[in-house]
């Protein structure tokens, strides 16, 4: 029997043109969204590429310049622009930090157009913490971004609600549901073999056209298989949430134009309402400080450390004896006041960076906690994580530069309280940004998480009590 009803349904979806019609429209979105997500990635990558030629320019200037002076050359440069001098090297030619795209970059946006890929931390004038640019399109933010993880998130569940809303009440509409109620097959699983058959047809052609885009655009290497897979069962209990819905929808509603409006209800509410409520609950229950406030305060520190210097000096040189070794007081000039009164400004601006930071985690520790509620906001989520465009990831670097940066600093300030002078072997002594991905992204969690949501639908909706309830008003 199921052979017969898998052959009906295929003659029936060709010759209405369905499949056609599914196909296209599917490879048309993804094309476009993959093509958008390639071109963000490459313009990315230019950024980079021009970034990073720029500073391999300067560095070549600087090493010629440090050859001519260690050969003995007269050069006629102002003194702060020696690159014999450790703080020149710190504030003129600082290091590059970069944040490079993963391979499956171009299938989600994420947070990638709101924050910068590169960083060049100076020695002077960071406050480590606060000092992280960001590069925001006000007009991009307000239509998002038609990326992949748009077209799987926000159209795919459309698709699936044209494609099945009236699977059932279509023959009821159309009289041969009682044709079917003759033969040697319940209606129920009659239907529960038409929608898994739509279901195993829609998840294919989904698949099979995002293997295409994704073999086409991923960047450098293959991604890896164990992630990819992940990936593709992601999406696959995505679309089966949907087709789950639909088909509790028509049991319990069974007319085509009540299906049609309820799924799309349900669409607008678990794919906008309710994540766009979670994210403004987050940021009602856990406003976070206002950076501007943040900025003033730092400002009232550091003039306040200013009346101060000369204690914060003497305080500073107690806690690092090394760096007072055969320097007196007089030899102490501009740089050394500041690496004091910076190491001061760290420690009374921890409890602000702090209450910044604990604010934005209970954020998202509210939004994970809630995601259940909306698979949507769990495949964005996740989407994002796949594609290393979280804002997780981008605070994780932020971490990295600033670490960094306390790396580079430790290397050039007991140079500069030792009165060494730079060199070319320094040069090769620098220590260099290298960029890891340390989040963690469980996706066979999410995964799982999506199969208990399709679980709850179900036992929720799909009582057998009610499905013999409701059958009885089928043949009427």
């Amino acid at each position: 029997m199921f052979l017969t009803i898998l052959t009906y349904e295929l003659k029936l979806l060709a010759r209405s043109k369905w499949l056609l019609m599914l196909f296209s429209i599917i490879l048309l979105f993804v094309a476009f969204a993959s093509f958008n997500g390639a071109k963000n990635t490459e313009k990315r990558l230019a950024d980079i590429a021009v970034v990073k030629q720029e500073f391999l320019d300067k560095d070549q200037a600087m090493v010629a310049t440090l050859q001519k002076i260690e050969a003995g050359e007269k050069l006629v440069i102002p003194y702060w622009k020696l690159p014999s001098e450790p703080m020149t090297i710190g504030n003129r030619y600082p290091r590059l930090a970069i944040m490079q795209p993963e391979a499956l970059s171009f299938i989600a946006t994420g947070q990638s157009d709101m924050y910068t890929h590169f960083k060049s931390p100076r020695i002077y004038g960071n406050t480590f913490a606060l000092d992280y640019a960001e590069m925001i399109n006000p007009v991009q933010l307000l239509f998002g971004n038609f990326d992949l993880a748009f077209v799987i998130i926000y159209i795919l569940p459309l698709l699936i609600i044209a494609f099945t809303y009236n699977i059932l009440s279509k023959e009821k509409e159309l009289g041969t549901l009682r044709l079917l109620s003759s033969q040697p097959i319940s209606v129920f699983r009659w239907l529960l073999q038409k929608v898994g058959i739509r279901f195993v047809i829609f998840n294919t052609l989904t698949s099979l056209i995002i293997w295409i885009a994704i073999a086409i655009g991923s960047i450098k290497d293959a991604p890896n298989a164990t992630s990819l897979f992940g990936l593709f069962l992601l999406i696959t209990g995505y679309q089966l949430f949907w087709f789950v819905l639909s088909f509790m929808i028509g049991i319990k509603i069974n007319n085509s134009s009540k299906n049609a409006l309820t799924l799309i209800g349900c669409w607008l509410l678990l794919v906008l309402v309710i994540p766009a409520t979670i994210n403004q609950i987050g940021n009602t229950l856990y406003p976070t400080p206002s950076r501007l406030n943040m900025i003033n305060e730092i400002r009232l520190i550091k003039k306040e450390n200013e009346k101060k210097q000369d204690k914060i000096m003497d305080s500073y040189l107690r806690n690092h004896p090394e760096l007072a070794q055969g320097a007196g007081q007089e030899q102490f000039g501009f740089w050394h006041n500041y690496f004091a009164s910076e190491k001061v400004l760290e420690e009374k601006t921890k409890p602000l960076l702090a209450r910044y930071n604990s604010q934005l985690k209970k954020q998202q520790t509210l939004q994970r906690t809630f995601q259940f509620l909306s698979p949507a906001l769990l495949m964005q989520q996740s989407l994002n994580k796949v594609a290393a465009s979280s804002e997780m990831h981008y605070n994780d670097f932020k971490t990295q530069v600033n670490e960094f940066s306390l790396t580079w600093r430790n290397y050039l300030v007991p140079m500069l309280f030792n009165q060494e002078k730079f060199t070319l072997k320094n040069y090769r002594e620098l220590p260099e940004f290298n960029y890891r991905n340390r989040v963690a992204h469980p996706i066979w969690q999410d995964v799982l998480v999506l199969l208990l949501i399709n679980g709850i639908v179900l036992l929720v909706f799909g009582d057998r009590s009610l499905w013999k309830q409701n059958s009885k008003t089928f043949l009427e």
